[in-house]
């Protein structure tokens, strides 16, 4: 009873400094008991995902003069899903949040716009995004300069910085949460296990061998993910929505192949307590009236947490997928994606009548850093013989990287898939072929002209790493002994050479061009107050 009187304290402090936050500089919409909200739209769906301050029994979302109710997210019932279908395209409706119905409901927040997306058969002319990676990072990791993340203010600060922009949707690549247990508490470095020992005592261990909810692991779980989570976006994102790509940590592990374990496809443990931040923090893609054929990670609701699709008219469409949670270890025949996941990807790749189209997984293509999930074999030269073990906490100790020496449980079926995909973005020459990502903790744009044997010079890829939130210290160089680096094999052209920094892209899509802009900035040589006023570092137009 002390530990959840403790975490409940702990979230209440969390929520009340969030809604101060929202409050500043937004006098006029009122969050009521409302202290998180995150929508994701389509043409003809709206799903919300909403944490109020305390227990609201049925609740409901009015859209006009119809109610749909929540369904609960946790055991508390502070959480709740509102999804509702048959919506027109392009319309902005007014969506208000309730307790109860009829002459005695009571509002629970002042009302807000929330617009669908054109018809897909509708020819817009213009569509904006705000993409960004890595915005996780607990609280007890962001304290003092050189701590692991940037605190919360700083990184409020880049995405409001972004959201100035007013883009029509928000993509959060990858690691919105960090809070990786066995990969830190079983790590051969003995400084990395006293630093997260010293971190998790303070606020929490996850019981591998429980249930998500209904169990402490709920309580640790609210406090862990949700002080990730709802201090960055609170209700800020009400009328924008957001979609945001699991990847590694997002699964409570960081990805690693060593003697003792190798933490993906994620075990069981890994995908309680993934699912359960999904559900009650973070929307899932919507159905795909593109998709006639069922994919991995479908639900009965036509949503799915890992793979979908933002769609603005037959303007831009965007293929998002998580290249962690459903890995395989088949050797040759092994992917980062399902085979079906992939038949989906080629077959919208390879549609003519998209005109502009990106490709969004969450682990990148063109570089490598010696991680043991990578499409590639590069893995850093620890010195040793035979098979490398990729590193990780290396503390500033240098390697190069090599693929001469086997990278200890890497799948020659990731370069397989690398090289198909690829393959169908070059081919596909009526649109410039580009694609975006995140993980590495880095920010930069590049070409790829050459794949192993695969020639691209004609149509290269566009590959760009958008740019982490949340990154403080724990860079490539730092976590993996090397800088991001251009893959063995691969030929890049440099269009903004990778750096380690913080930061964003904003993409302009156009029926004839794509306009992106990188942003980044470091706070060992940017002041926080220079955010607000931030400019690109990149700004290039990609013609059809």
């Amino acid at each position: 009873m002390r530990r959840r009187h403790f975490l409940a304290s702990s979230l209440a402090a969390v929520a009340t400094q969030t809604a101060t936050g929202i409050a500043q500089g937004n006098t006029q919409w009122s969050n009521g008991r409302v202290q998180h909200l995150l929508p994701v739209a389509n043409h003809s769906e709206i799903q919300l995902k909403v944490v109020f301050r305390d227990t609201q029994p049925h609740p409901t979302l009015r859209i006009g003069e119809k109610f749909i109710p929540g369904l609960p997210g946790d055991s508390e019932q502070t959480g709740w899903t509102f999804h509702t279908a048959g919506l027109d395209p392009d319309t902005e409706y007014e969506l208000s949040l309730w307790h109860g119905q009829g002459h005695s409901a009571t509002r629970l927040s002042d009302p807000w716009p929330l617009k669908t997306f054109p018809h897909p058969d509708a020819r817009p002319e213009h569509a904006r995004l705000l993409v960004y990676t890595c915005a996780g990072g607990h609280p007890l990791m962001s304290e003092g300069d050189g701590s692991s993340f940037l605190p919360m203010t700083t990184r409020r600060a880049l995405l409001d910085r972004g959201l100035s922009f007013k883009p029509d949707a928000v993509i959060a690549i990858g690691d919105q949460i960090y809070w990786d247990q066995r990969t830190i508490l079983e790590s051969t470095s003995d400084l990395r296990r006293a630093r997260g020992r010293a971190v998790y005592e303070r606020a929490g261990l996850l019981d591998r061998t429980l249930a998500a909810a209904g169990t402490n692991n709920e309580d640790v779980l609210k406090l862990v993910a949700g002080q990730q989570i709802q201090p960055l976006y609170g209700v800020k994102l009400r009328s924008t929505p957001a979609y945001f790509i699991n990847d590694d940590h997002d699964y409570f592990e960081n990805d690693e192949a060593t003697k003792r374990f190798v933490t993906l496809p994620p075990y069981d443990y890994q995908v309680r307590f993934s699912d359960y931040v999904r559900n009650l923090y973070l929307p899932n893609y919507l159905r795909d009236p593109a998709r006639s054929r069922p994919i991995s990670g479908d639900r009965r609701d036509g949503t799915n947490a890992s793979f979908g699709t933002f769609r603005w008219g037959n303007l831009l469409e965007v293929l998002m997928y998580d290249c962690a949670g459903h890995l395989s270890l088949k050797g040759v025949n092994a992917g980062l994606i399902p085979a079906n996941v992939e038949r989906w990807l080629q077959a919208r790749t390879a549609n003519p009548d998209i005109r502009q189209l990106l490709h969004l997984p969450s682990h990148p293509m063109g570089w490598s850093a010696g991680k043991w999930r990578e499409w590639y074999p590069d893995v850093a030269d620890t010195g040793d013989k035979g098979e490398q073990i990729a590193q990780i906490g290396t503390e500033g100790k240098q390697f190069r990287l090599t693929n001469e020496k086997p990278k200890f449980m890497w799948q020659q079926g990731w370069w397989r898939q690398h090289q198909r995909l690829l393959k169908t973005l070059s081919e596909q020459t009526k649109r410039p072929p580009v694609m975006m990502s995140g993980d590495l903790h880095a920010t930069g744009h590049a070409q790829i002209t050459r794949s192993g044997n695969l020639n691209m010079t004609s149509n290269p890829v566009n590959t760009m790493i958008t740019g982490p939130l949340g990154t403080g210290t724990y860079w490539p160089s730092r976590a993996r002994g090397t800088l991001p680096t251009t893959a063995i094999g691969l030929q890049l052209t440099d269009q903004a050479p990778i750096q380690e920094k913080n930061g964003f892209t904003i993409v302009d899509a156009y029926p004839d061009h794509l306009r992106v802009r990188l942003f980044a900035w470091r706070r060992e040589t940017n002041q926080a107050h220079e955010i607000q006023n931030l400019a690109p570092y990149h700004d290039i137009v990609i013609n059809r």
